[in-house]
């Protein structure tokens, strides 16, 4: 006589899609939407699944993008406390671990800024000129980028070049004050007092009495006094 029965039968254990039709009844489905469930139940499965893998991945990848921000934030930061003999180096390391980064990015715009403080100038306004090619205008990085290309062209006196990229730099909200003091010094280093004079005042009629221009505009009169006097 079998050991099963009726009256003693084995249960298997039950399955997250055994729980899920039991609690067909209680939710007042239509009998086709039952009956489907039940006859796809093996789909079904495999749906939930998935579903239940892409949500476990997506959250691990969030955790991991986040891990390494925090450490390419860090090896940025490190980077640029180096010691002078050291911090290129640094820096380019940072660059190869982690170049998908923002920080990395940064990385690049440092090591610009240091070709300009060796000299380097035309090698500086070219990486200047690829990392324009990378940024996008609504990052924080594109305007000091565009004020490092017009100040590595300005040294490598391309003046007009220079006043390209100064004009443009006059047009991003906190960067006007650098943008006209750039302009008239180039006009300045070519002998154009009066000319400077005109650019220096455009920038005090452009910024007004807004209050936040204060001290440039200290700085800008007596520009303008200077340029004045040296050429009565």
């Amino acid at each position: 006589m079998s050991s099963e029965s009726a009256y003693n039968k084995r249960l298997a254990p039950e399955t997250a899609m055994d729980k899920v039709e039991g609690l067909l009844e209680h939710f007042n489905l239509p009998p086709k939407v039952i009956t489907f469930i039940r006859g796809n139940k093996r789909i079904l499965q495999v749906i939930l699944l998935i579903i239940i893998v892409a949500v476990v991945t997506w959250s691990l990848y969030g955790s991991y993008i986040e891990r390494i921000k925090e450490e390419s934030a860090t090896a940025l930061s490190l980077a640029i406390k180096n010691d002078p003999v050291n911090q290129q180096a640094a820096l380019s390391a940072v660059i190869e671990e982690y170049g998908s980064t923002s920080s990395a990015m940064w990385a690049k715009v440092e090591l610009a800024h240091l070709d300009m403080k060796g000299g380097s100038f035309d090698k500086a306004a070219n990486q200047y000129d690829e990392l324009l090619k990378q940024v996008k205008i609504t990052s924080p990085l594109y305007p000091l980028v565009v004020f490092g290309k017009a100040q590595a062209l300005e040294a490598l006196k391309s003046y007009n070049d220079a006043t390209v990229q100064y004009d443009v730099l006059k047009e991003i909200k906190g960067y006007e004050h650098l943008a006209y003091v750039g302009k008239g010094r180039i006009q300045e280093a070519q002998g154009n007092p009066d000319k400077a004079i005109a650019i220096y005042n455009n920038f005090l009629l452009a910024v007004g009495d807004d209050p936040t221009f204060s001290q440039a505009k200290g700085e800008i009169d007596a520009k303008i006094a200077r340029l004045k006097a040296v050429s009565k």
